[in-house]
């Protein structure tokens, strides 16, 4: 049998990378007392792509772990001679993104994630050959590279239950457990994600992805088993939003109950879920929820389109506490709807609901966010500055605070107080 040119699929070389963090734009968010240096993530959306492309030579580059500057990450990845270059992007690190791009010696680059959302079109601009917009791209990436157009945007239609899920021997997992203190003992962590996306439109979140994915039970429960079998002894679940849908716990509680599984497990989710699922969860390993409490006064909840309120968060802590779960919650501080007396009450609001770690966060504008197109539309901000910065990205941009230096140094401060307080 002769085959035409068509029927010949080529094999690539392909590297797939993450951005340094040289340059990225600061933030306040979180206080310096709450970063812990030993949190390790590795990189599950380029290990994903990497497993849905038999047949071709895949390097995972990850500079952002590896602490990298911009030159040393164009230098690692052109010595790889690569055929095809993609990037992960998140807004962040849109300086790093654009000064790497025209560096790199490919046939062609790509890029995927959450940047890519709104701001394709700059990308392609900036000599990107392809963008992937949108979900999840594993299958859309292989057909792309099955015939590889430039100059295109590419929305993607993947099904999260059509894909493998990561293989994580393809790199060097060993380097991305972690152990002892982070938040809280942990040995040998390492996370995966059992859905993507979650539905709720908090004013402050970025999370784009509004339309939710859930892995089939079989596979979350056939890939927590290869962790283990990789050594992992702590398996942190770190969808958007775990919780939101019954069927879903249920089906996950089944399957790793019938499997035997036994392992602890935590999960990231919602205040609000149905709680007589809670001593099952308890029973078949869950160790802790890191929960979006946000706020313990009604109307700052309200403001933040929290779909929850204060006896809701009160309720959640008591059925979590009773069943000796832990709670990592998160808060913010600096809405304007708040007072300094709230402020000054947090610490001891916090300890009354025997919350083990609060993580308290100052109000930032992330960039299309609900609170950010409000500064702007309100006069706050005379201009659309995040569209500005992303056009031109300079390095370490901090963006003027709407409230002012001196109060937000104050809140800085206070947040920083409040974490060090439940340290241990």
């Amino acid at each position: 049998m002769i085959l035409s040119a068509k029927m010949i699929k080529k094999k690539f070389k392909i590297v797939l990378s993450t951005l340094p963090s040289e340059g990225e734009y600061q933030s306040w968010i979180t206080p310096k007392a709450a970063q812990p240096a030993s949190v390790k993530y590795i990189p599950l959306g380029l290990l994903s792509l990497a497993s849905n492309l038999p047949g071709h030579e895949v390097v995972i580059i990850d500079p952002l772990f590896d602490n990298l500057t911009i030159k040393q990450t164009i230098d690692k990845i052109n010595a790889e001679k690569a055929d095809i270059v993609g990037f992960s992007a998140v807004s962040r690190r849109s300086f790093a993104l654009y000064s790497i791009m025209p560096k790199i010696k490919a046939e062609y680059v790509v890029v995927g994630g959450p940047h890519c959302t709104v701001y394709h079109d700059d990308i392609i601009k900036r000599g990107a050959d392809a963008v992937f917009v949108g979900g999840l791209a594993d299958n859309d990436f292989a057909s792309w590279i099955e015939d590889p157009q430039r100059g295109v945007v590419v929305h993607c239609a993947t099904n999260i239950n059509d894909i493998k899920f990561p293989n994580r021997s393809l790199i060097d997992y060993e380097k991305y457990f972690y152990s002892g203190k982070v938040l809280f003992e942990s040995s040998r962590r390492m996370s995966m994600f059992s859905s993507v996306g979650c539905p709720n439109k908090c004013t402050f979140c970025t999370v784009q992805g509004k339309t939710v994915q859930w892995k089939n039970p079989n596979t979350i429960a056939h890939e927590i088993q290869s962790m283990l079998a990789l050594g992992a002894e702590s398996i942190h679940i770190m969808d958007d939003n775990f919780n939101i849908r019954r069927s879903h716990i249920v089906g996950f509680l089944d399957e790793i109950e019938n499997r035997g599984i036994n392992t602890e497990w935590s999960i990231r989710g919602q205040v609000k879920f149905d709680y007589s699922l809670v001593p099952r969860m308890k029973k078949l390993g869950m160790k802790r929820i890191h929960v979006g409490i946000e706020s313990l006064e009604d109307h700052c909840l309200k403001w933040m389109g929290k779909n929850q309120t204060v006896k809701d968060i009160e309720e959640f802590c008591r059925v979590m506490n009773d069943n000796e779960i832990e709670i990592v919650s998160y808060f913010i501080i600096g809405t304007p709807v708040e007072t300094t007396k709230y402020v000054d009450s947090l610490p001891d609001k916090i300890e009354k609901l025997k919350i083990a770690i609060p993580y308290v966060n100052v109000l930032f504008p992330e960039p299309d966010t609900k609170y950010y197109f409000n500064l702007v539309k309100s006069g706050v901000y005379d201009k659309d500055l995040w569209k500005e910065y992303f056009n031109n990205p300079s390095p370490d941009f901090v963006i003027p605070s709407p409230i002012g230096m001196e109060k937000q140094e104050i809140l800085i401060n206070k947040a920083e107080e409040i974490v060090r307080r439940f340290m241990k």
